[in-house]
């Protein structure tokens, strides 16, 4: 009976914690659309739709900086954001005003919250407003990301975010 008991405990607290963690993902991923749109509405731009293929080119980059441990648009394989969209099966390449438009557009964030606790730094997770926040202040600080939501031939888009053991929060968007 013990055993069972357990066993019942044990499992709940795991698919409790992985129900916690991707609630947090989730929530991180549609406010930072959420914020992107109310700018792009702000400069009388439409609204970014997500895109499945997308996400899962972005969601994939964000974890694989977090297994690896970079921070960087460029794989430490030299993939660059086109590269890695192509290999994922995404067309790059999009009829535009007589011509093509050629390539994805790509912002990424790293952040990671920590106090300090009678002498020991303790990692954390900060509300995932304030992170969604924090990633848009600093992605429209710089002139690259900023073009980059605000580039009125974006139609599409696609947010990933993994977070390491230590808390570490690595952020990819994607534009097309």
């Amino acid at each position: 009976m013990k055993k069972i008991l357990f066993i019942i405990i044990f499992l709940t607290v795991y698919y409790s914690a992985i129900y916690s963690h991707n609630y947090y993902i989730t929530n991180l991923e549609k406010e930072i659309l959420k914020l992107v749109n109310q700018i792009r509405k702000e400069h009388n731009l439409k609204p970014l739709k997500m895109d499945e293929k997308l996400n899962l080119i972005a969601k994939k980059h964000s974890q694989d900086m977090v297994k690896r441990n970079y921070t960087s648009h460029i794989t430490p394989d030299g993939l660059t954001p086109n590269d890695r969209a192509k290999k994922a099966g995404f067309n790059i390449k999009k009829k535009e005003n007589g011509g093509y438009r050629i390539g994805i557009g790509e912002n990424i964030y790293e952040t990671q919250a920590m106090a300090e606790e009678n002498g020991k730094i303790r990692y954390y997770l900060e509300k995932y407003t304030i992170v969604a926040k924090k990633a848009i202040d600093a992605w429209m600080a710089s002139e690259g990301h900023r073009k980059n939501i605000l580039n009125p031939s974006y139609k599409i888009t696609g947010i990933g975010v993994a977070i390491s053991k230590d808390k570490k929060i690595k952020i990819t968007q994607v534009f097309f």
